[in-house]
């Protein structure tokens, strides 16, 4: 097991794994290295049980992808992302019920909750959302990249945590202050918002974790590269080197939790929770991030 190392070692750790050549600016290098994945004592069962799981080195994208990161690309390429040929994107907003999302017109990553919110318009430092994960898998091979697997993910964000997140199992940090960007609300009819945010937040708002990667949770859900298999835990064998999940299934693993979630309304924006979204999705508490390198392969 990986103990918690700090951000400044980060880049001796991989050169001594055989990371080779420093990461390009905006990622970081992770070693190779076994962890456990997944909690025995989660609530939902396709959560558990633990197991062993070894990856090899690897780099991640230190933020999530911004807005202004996919408008670059965007007009780049001239690409037109799922909810863009849709016409319409799935939007919740504080004062809907629990549950209750709906598909808005004219919702898209560049307005997340559609034409008549306008004013809830992101700033380029927050990660882009409202984006399927066709269009993350397409933004990371566009920039040599791919999606992390789950396990990648996984690995990463813990970076050496067996906590529910990556400094403990509260979600304020032991000053008091937040860690996370999530929901502070019994139920969706209002947010306090005492962290600050009441939809998504810059994507350095917060601290990052040992390994320097910021977000590890909250914010939005993350996709990651793999399908969803409700036993995917169950089935790995304790030691599975390099693991991608099953080879096909109707929705693609969503990890990380977001602001839509607290501890009354979602719960599941811990380390080991797991989310799923079919590919063709776009919902307002999704976002992305890429790697480069590892045995996994590339997107699918």
């Amino acid at each position: 097991m990986l103990g918690l190392v700090l951000p400044g070692v980060v880049m001796l750790l991989a050169v001594l794994a055989g990371c080779g050549e420093p990461p390009p600016d905006g990622m970081v290098a992770l070693p190779a290295g076994t962890f456990t994945m997944g909690h025995d004592g989660a609530e939902r069962f396709d959560e558990k049980p633990a197991h062993l799981v070894t990856l090899s080195a690897f780099a991640m994208d230190e933020t999530l992808v911004t807005v202004a990161a996919f408008r670059t690309w965007v007009e780049q390429s001239a690409y037109v992302t799922s909810a863009e040929r849709l016409g319409y994107a799935m939007v919740a907003v504080e004062g809907m019920k629990d549950w209750k999302w709906e598909a808005v017109q004219g919702a898209n990553w560049r307005q997340p909750w559609g034409p008549a919110h306008a004013d809830l318009a992101q700033g380029d430092d927050h990660p882009v959302t409202s984006v399927s994960w066709i269009d993350a898998n397409a933004y990371c091979l566009a920039h040599d990249k791919r999606l992390p697997t789950e396990a990648e993910w996984e690995y990463a964000m813990r970076a050496g945590s067996n906590a529910r997140y990556p400094w403990g199992d509260s979600t304020r940090w032991p000053d008091g202050t937040f860690g996370l960007n999530n929901w502070q609300g019994i139920n969706h009819a209002r947010n306090l918002a005492t962290d600050g945010w009441r939809y998504t937040s810059p994507v350095r708002a917060y601290p990052p974790n040992a390994w320097g990667l910021y977000d590890a949770v909250g914010n939005v859900w993350q996709f990651t590269a793999d399908w969803y298999g409700a036993d995917t835990f169950a089935t790995d064998a304790a030691g599975v080197v390099n693991p991608t999940g099953p080879a096909t299934g109707w929705a693609r693993v969503a990890r990380g939790g977001s602001w839509w979630c607290s501890d009354s309304t979602c719960g599941a924006f811990g380390l080991w929770d797991r989310g799923k979204q079919h590919p063709m999705a776009p919902y307002p508490n999704n976002g992305f991030r890429c790697v480069r390198g590892g045995d996994a392969g590339g997107g699918a």
